[in-house]
């Protein structure tokens, strides 16, 4: 079989790598005379890297990229309204991306100064592409990928209706060497709070950020584009209000390299090909830059195109196969750009809670459907309880093994409000806790450490409380995983977690907004935090944990203090007799990507397996680079490696 791509960009060049890989022939026709490097830079996510990542070891051209791990919205008078962590998400330079997959292709194969005029068709099938040189070529398989202006997908569909243009672009690359405050990298957007007016900015290198400045059409008149000076005056007046940061960037910008970029979409096409003509990446669809999907959804689309003809022997049914795959998640980038350019161009209508993140994630996913469990637990925990951190284990087996059945709603105790006159039990003093600690480690399989308590004694349990009930308020599966981490932080890392800065860098690794979770800290986080205190009065607790077994609203059993599993399954069995446990065998893996940090132990526990069947699985996951050690006191905390994948 043979391909005859049209257009010899990111989509096409990767189109026709994934074709030569299951061996058909591939004509890739580019109208440019040269390497096309229009573009400076873009964002990646790491299922669009991860495609490119296939072909590193096939080729000797290195594909330079920057990881790129945190986003941050800021107002221009520095206010910061969201910051996030981000896990997979990478900047590269088109030129970098442009000869990496051209290195792959002699000058018979990647034919350039071919601007496609039309099509040659016998029985209503494409049997021949014709270029405006005059030169024709004849294939099987006609796949344009020609971007957003595509001449193939008029020369099928006809004419398409593209949505108003609303929004332009300047996009520029400065030699702005950027700062770094550890290991971060940042996309920063600087973004007005009275109109549509922003500016972004994100490193490409260590010496180099390429830059946007998105504005309203309505707040300016039209631009002398081709005129470097007027563009860098343009951009200089409309940041004028803006961070100093911002006027260094646009100062060491070459403008002769910058450009207008008119924002424009069109809705989601009825179907990505005709009879045996395909279109992939922009030619296909188009949403809006402020989601960063672009070349992401190029290069899956090759993929998919691929995989489709391996699969069917029909072009028809591998090309709906394809839209049938494609089409959902395109038509959710579409509304979200929408979406977006909304909350842009109307900043004034949305509050920090308003906003979406300008990067395609998990907000681009269905809401999983709320279902009432026949089940409520009522757990009272804090952040410093031994005996909490020593139960984690068995909440973490329930809810692999029961979790169709059971809600955990999580209170905040209030174990240590300060140590003045505190007298609980035997634990008078910091040094009363160290020793605790350490007697509950040598009982239990769970690690302790309480030197902590000797080297920098919290001096309250009230604030990572209050954060963890700031937490909640934006998402309670993520306030959950940020809970366990500050017990990781305080219990194995010796990390005093009543400091802010050892708050957030959970906050960021748990998936929150911290610039959020700061305001809820300040705010509605104590006051949540004292209702659960007085719920605790009302309920008469003086143990942690205590958990309460409701039924219909009604208290059925409690647990105070530490019960082994089989308690809790004995209580869950005696409230719901019909409840059957899950039967699914997870990977070590999978495993990992749900619990990220465990001891030998609880990994044991948790996959029914004996400490020795453990140690060879994580050593296994080790050696691949999946997970890593952490050499606690007393003991291997096995920590997913998030830096594994590209």
């Amino acid at each position: 079989m043979k391909a005859v791509i049209i257009g010899g960009g990111i989509a096409g060049l990767t189109m026709a790598l994934h074709l030569k890989r299951i061996n058909w022939e591939v004509v890739v026709c580019e109208k440019l005379a040269s390497i096309p490097n229009r573009g400076h830079a873009f964002l990646m996510n790491y299922e669009g890297l991860s495609v490119l990542s296939e072909f590193f070891g096939e080729t000797k051209a290195h594909l330079m990229k920057q990881h790129v791990n945190l986003f941050s919205l800021k107002r221009p008078d520095d206010e910061e309204k969201i910051k996030i962590q981000l896990n997979d998400w990478y900047c590269l330079k088109r030129i970098d991306v442009i000869s990496f997959l051209y290195s792959f292709f002699t000058h018979d194969v990647l034919i350039e100064g071919r601007s496609f005029s039309h099509f040659i068709y016998e029985n209503n099938k494409a049997i021949a592409a014709v270029f405006e040189n005059g030169e024709i070529e004849y294939g099987d398989v006609f796949i344009g990928a020609d971007g957003s202006n595509s001449k193939v997908r008029n020369a099928i569909f006809g004419k398409t209706n593209f949505s108003l243009v609303e929004v332009n672009e300047v996009v520029g690359i400065s030699g702005k060497r950027m700062s770094r405050k550890g290991d971060d990298v940042i996309f920063q957007k600087i973004q007005s709070q009275n109109k549509g007016l922003a500016f972004g900015y994100i490193p490409s290198s260590s010496d180099e950020v390429v830059w946007f400045l998105q504005y309203d059409v309505k707040l300016s008149p039209g631009i002398e584009e081709n005129n470097p000076e007027s563009l860098k005056a343009f951009c200089t007046e409309m940041m004028n209000d803006f961070p100093d940061d911002v006027k260094t960037v646009l100062e060491a910008t070459d403008f002769t390299n910058a450009y207008i970029w008119r924002t424009r979409d069109f809705d989601l096409l009825p179907s990505f090909h005709k009879e045996n003509v395909v279109l992939i990446g922009d030619a296909a669809h188009l949403a809006l830059p402020f989601t960063s999907a672009g070349t992401t959804n190029a290069i899956i689309d090759a993929k998919c195109v691929s995989e489709s003809l391996v699969e069917f022997t029909s072009f028809e049914d591998a090309f709906n196969k394809y839209y049938e795959i494609r089409s959902p998640k395109i038509e959710s980038h579409i509304e979200q750009g929408r979406i977006l350019k909304e909350t842009f161009l109307n900043p004034k209508k949305y509050s920090e809670r308003g906003f979406i993140l300008p990067l395609v994630s998990d907000s681009t996913k269905p809401k999983s459907i709320f279902i009432d469990k026949p089940l409520k637990i009522i757990y009272y925990t804090d952040p410093i309880c031994s005996t909490c951190w020593v139960i984690q284990p068995i909440l973490r087996k329930l809810k692999l093994d029961y979790g169709d059945y059971l809600e955990i709603d999580y209170h905040m105790g209030g174990l240590l409000p300060s140590w003045k006159d505190y007298n609980k039990g035997i634990i008078k003093t910091p040094l009363d806790a160290a020793k605790h600690w350490e007697e509950v480690n040598e009982s239990q399989k769970m690690f302790l450490d309480g030197d902590i308590w000797i080297e920098d004694p919290l001096y309250s349990s009230f604030p990572p409380s209050i954060a963890f009930k700031a937490a909640q308020l934006q998402d309670s599966d993520k306030a959950i995983t940020f809970l366990r981490r500050l017990k990781e932080l305080v219990f194995l890392e010796k990390k005093n977690i009543t400091r802010w800065d050892i708050i957030e860098n959970a906050a960021l690794s748990s998936g929150l907004d911290t610039a959020l979770l700061k305001k809820d800290f300040a705010d509605k986080g104590p006051k949540l935090f004292e209702a659960d205190l007085e719920l605790a009065k009302d309920l008469k607790i003086n143990i942690f944990p205590t958990l309460f077994f409701l039924k219909e609203g009604i208290v059925n059993h409690t647990i105070k203090g530490f019960q082994p599993y089989e308690k809790f399954e004995e209580i869950i069995l005696s409230i719901i007799p019909d409840a059957v446990k899950k039967k699914i065998s997870y990977s070590a893996e999978t495993l990992f990507s749900m619990y990220n940090n465990m001891t030998e132990d609880e990994f044991s526990f948790l996959m029914d397996t004996t400490i020795a069947e453990s140690n060879i699985l994580l050593n296994d996951l080790y050696d691949l680079g999946k997970i890593d050690k952490y050499m606690s006191k007393h003991g291997i905390v096995w920590m997913l490696n998030l830096n594994a994948k590209i």
